[in-house]
């Protein structure tokens, strides 16, 4: 059973590597140190019965990129293992089509569950990840959090948009409440960090 488990710090993939060959001789590990070399594995062929993918490693654009690889590769579920587990960052790669989410501060045990679970064709959510009451954004603040993570002006935002300045502030001013910060600073970090994005 071939898996891709692409990471950028070296030590920690080659680690997972030989303690998932270990656990289960089934398993074979295939590895990738960014973006571009996911894509070229799956590419040239590698057919995974599963993705374990950090969520920051260089090529990656945070949850965005998650929707695009499973847009593309529809039929391979995706496991993210990330050292970012806000709960909101959770929901995001949830819904833009990852099978299951894994912090690295976890234990090795848990991996292990998700990956079975993963792999049974089930979703694997952390038990402590919706315990906080979490905003929920429409598709809309979704793209202007986005461009606000960017540093977006609000005129950027309109014309992107294709709204209004003034309905571009009304929109800012919600998603500023619903983040519980007073400014587009503020904001701007935390749509980073909601969205998984490298600081």
């Amino acid at each position: 059973m071939t898996i891709l488990l692409a990471d950028d710090h070296g030590l920690f993939r080659e680690s997972v590597k030989q303690w998932l060959e270990m656990l289960d001789t089934n398993y074979q590990i295939k590895t990738a140190a960014n973006r571009a070399e996911v894509n070229a594995a799956l590419a040239n062929g590698i057919q995974p019965k599963l993705m374990l993918l950090d969520l920051c490693m260089p090529g990656m654009n945070g949850v965005e990129s998650i929707r695009e690889i499973h847009m593309a590769w529809p039929h391979i579920p995706i496991l993210v293992v990330s050292a970012n587990d806000d709960p909101l960052v959770i929901r995001g790669c949830i819904e833009a089509g990852a099978s299951g989410f894994v912090s690295k501060s976890g234990q090795g045990e848990e991996m292990l569950d998700a990956i079975r679970q993963t792999l049974a064709g089930k979703t694997y959510i952390p038990a402590n990840a919706m315990s906080k009451t979490i905003p929920r954004f429409s598709d809309k603040q979704l793209k202007i959090l986005r461009l606000l993570a960017n540093g977006r002006s609000n005129r950027e935002i309109a014309e992107r948009a294709y709204l209004t300045e003034g309905t571009v502030k009304q929109y800012v001013s919600d998603i500023l409440c619903k983040l519980g910060v007073d400014n587009r600073v503020q904001a701007g970090i935390r749509a980073r960090e909601i969205l998984g994005l490298n600081s």
